[in-house]
């Protein structure tokens, strides 16, 4: 990543942005000099923001009546004056609906209220006098008798009524002297009585829920006015809208990126960062826009790491290669100076992932459960990476499976048995049962193997960023792992040739040094962490063996054979449903520890992270023209 220098006429500013905007290949980088001032945002740049903003609202409130209407780039962009014309009719219909959508509301209430009154068929405006007051309210059906004798203690000027109006519930109306109603209502308070409104209506309950339905209909026709009234304006105006909205957004990022300028009173300097290999490319295009006009420089990447400047970081590959890459981004994006693990990643999980299902079943099972997922998903969303990571995963599983000659936990003669092939062997698998030890001899050389590798990475990382000291101290870990594993391995287990020992044990002390020196004591007390790292690597043989264990368990007691009789139509689906559910275990392990194997022992040997991600100052346009 080069770094580019332009300095011209603030005249010239505009048009230079707006040049570099539809480039797209270019970062602009916020320049921090204490001597220079910063020549802020352009002057348009609040009434441009203010504007986008009005045009969001818009967009938001016709996209439900859009019925999937999209610009084509053809549609011209509405104008300033069409924009808020188009604003104050939307306004209008909003209002409109909002007060149609708070009276149904309202009339849903009502008629509630009405339809619980209506169990009594009385006239009650008809009832309440000058001297006669209406108390109503909801009380516990068991307590629901006991008002009478409340009410007595008080006066015997009254009646009650009550009807259930659920289970638990009964509604109950008092018609009491007025000099007594507010005694009344203490003396109910300690029932659970709890007070409700009755309804003020001029005729009976029945007529005045006619009413509320007719006046209901005339609301639902009314909303469906409104809507076909929005959804004809949407028709015609929804597509110009989008491309409005566009040209706004783009507008307010060109009026707002010249804060990271600085200049004088008639001059710009603004600074920007682009892969150098693109440089000759940028070079040509600024000579035929900007010619003599505005002045450039380069900086290469190597004065930059020489300034110590951290560039951002492009990670540029196929599209292969995508769901990898969205894994490194969602760990931590590398920096610019440091190896990208997205090609390691690609190597090492699926590796980790096929040895610990190891099986053809599964595996196949794997590859049809990712590739649903992949199919499901959203093209943005987090699951399809990760499906498509786990076909990737799937293609080693097989392999493996037929390696260890792993088919749903049976060998593969088995398989050909059942297929009516007798006791046709094509060949001996490697099976884990039977090679415990020699597999977890292979699982710990596997980590041995990556944990140096790492050590390797992280020294080829140092000299990268001409850091000897610590480039040395890598070398120096990766030759304690390597003479380590020698001299113990010969010492205890005779693994090598009794020769080997002094010199190993030699060489291993002499790795230890520049460890020791570089990383004080603290290294020292890594060793054990990095042991442990190495030793992690047994889980892909334990977490591998459980799937076994299950399988043949599964194969052993509930295996569908035609001997088993009626038995049979119980013993099928618990087979399938079993091994089903041990394949998903398997796999969901699988992708954990093979994740965590790559970003827990592995990567710390060798990758910091921390970068930023190139984000070039780009016109994203989808509905407009240049």
């Amino acid at each position: 990543m080069c770094k580019v220098r332009l300095i011209g006429l603030k005249s010239d500013i505009r048009r230079t942005v707006g040049l570099l905007h539809e480039y797209g290949g270019t970062q602009i980088r916020k320049i921090d000099d204490g001597e220079a001032k910063s020549i802020g945002a352009m002057e348009n740049y609040g009434e441009i923001s203010e504007r986008l903003v009005k045009a969001d609202a818009l967009v938001a409130a016709l996209e439900k009546y859009a019925n999937g209407t999209k610009a084509n780039g053809k549609s011209p962009a509405l104008r300033q004056s069409e924009a808020e014309k188009l604003g104050r009719e939307v306004s209008r219909l909003n209002s409109r609906m909002d007060g149609l959508a708070n009276e149904a509301s309202m009339l849903a209430e009502s008629k509630k209220t009405l339809e619980t009154f209506s169990k009594f068929n009385i006239d009650f405006n008809a009832l309440e006098t000058e001297s006669l007051a209406l108390i109503a309210g909801t009380i516990d059906s068991k307590k629901a008798f006991s008002i009478k004798a409340r009410i007595g203690k008080i006066t015997d000027r009254f009646e009650v009524l009550h009807k259930s109006v659920s289970r638990e519930k009964d509604l109950a109306i008092i018609a009491i002297e007025k000099s007594k109603a507010e005694e009344a209502k203490s003396v109910l308070a300690g029932t659970g009585f709890e007070s409700a409104a009755i309804p003020k209506i001029s005729g009976s309950i029945n007529a005045e829920l006619k009413s509320n339905e007719k006046r209901a209909k005339e609301i639902k026709s009314g909303r469906a006015s409104v809507e076909k009234e929005f959804t004809k304006i949407a028709a015609q105006d929804y597509s110009p809208l989008l491309a409005l909205r566009e040209s706004l957004a783009m507008e307010v990022e060109r009026s707002g990126v010249t804060e990271n300028f600085v200049g004088t009173e008639n001059a710009f300097i603004m600074e920007a960062y682009l892969p150098e290999k693109n440089y000759a490319e940028f070079s040509a295009f600024a000579e035929k826009n900007f010619g003599a006009k505005v002045f450039r420089k380069k900086i290469s990447s190597q004065s930059l790491e020489e300034m110590h400047e951290e560039t951002p970081t492009l990670l540029d590959h196929s599209k292969v290669l995508s769901p990898f890459e969205f894994m490194t981004k969602f760990i931590s994006m590398p920096r610019s100076n440091e190896l990208d693990p997205t090609v390691i990643f690609l190597i090492f999980f699926p590796f980790f992932y096929g040895m610990i299902v190891g099986d053809v079943i599964y595996g196949v099972i794997s590859f049809l459960l990712a590739r649903w997922i992949v199919k499901k998903s959203a093209p943005d969303g987090i699951l399809r990476p990760v499906g498509m990571i786990w076909m990737w995963g799937s293609i080693p599983t097989i392999i493996f499976g037929l390696v260890f000659d792993e088919f749903a936990g049976l060998p593969h003669e088995r398989i050909l048995e059942i297929l009516g092939f007798g006791n046709l062997a094509l060949y001996h698998g490697f099976e884990r049962m039977h090679n415990i030890e020699t597999l977890l001899a292979a699982s710990i050389l596997l980590g041995l193997f990556t944990v140096s590798m790492g050590f390797l990475l992280g020294f080829v990382n140092a000299m990268k960023h001409h850091d000897r000291k610590h480039a040395i101290a890598k070398l120096g870990w990766f030759g304690l792992m390597v003479f380590g594993t020698i001299t113990i391995s010969t010492a205890m287990f005779r693994a090598f040739p009794q020769e080997y020992l002094l010199p190993a044990a030699l060489l291993m002390v002499v790795s230890a040094i520049p460890v020791i020196k570089v990383e004080g004591i603290i290294g020292v007390m890594e060793i054990p962490s990095v042991v442990g790292n190495v030793l992690s690597f047994a889980r892909i043989l334990a977490v591998g063996l459980v799937g076994v264990v299950i399988a043949m368990i599964l194969n052993d007691l509930a295996f569908p054979s035609p001997e088993k009789g009626l038995l049979l139509f119980l013993l099928l689906p618990l087979f399938v449903v079993g091994h089903v559910f041990n394949a998903f275990l398997a796999m969901f392990e699988a992708l954990i520890q093979g994740a965590r194997l790559n970003f827990v022992e592995f990567y710390p040997k060798f990758f910091h992270g921390g970068g930023k991600e190139f984000a070039p100052f780009k016109a994203a346009r989808k509905h407009t023209k240049q």
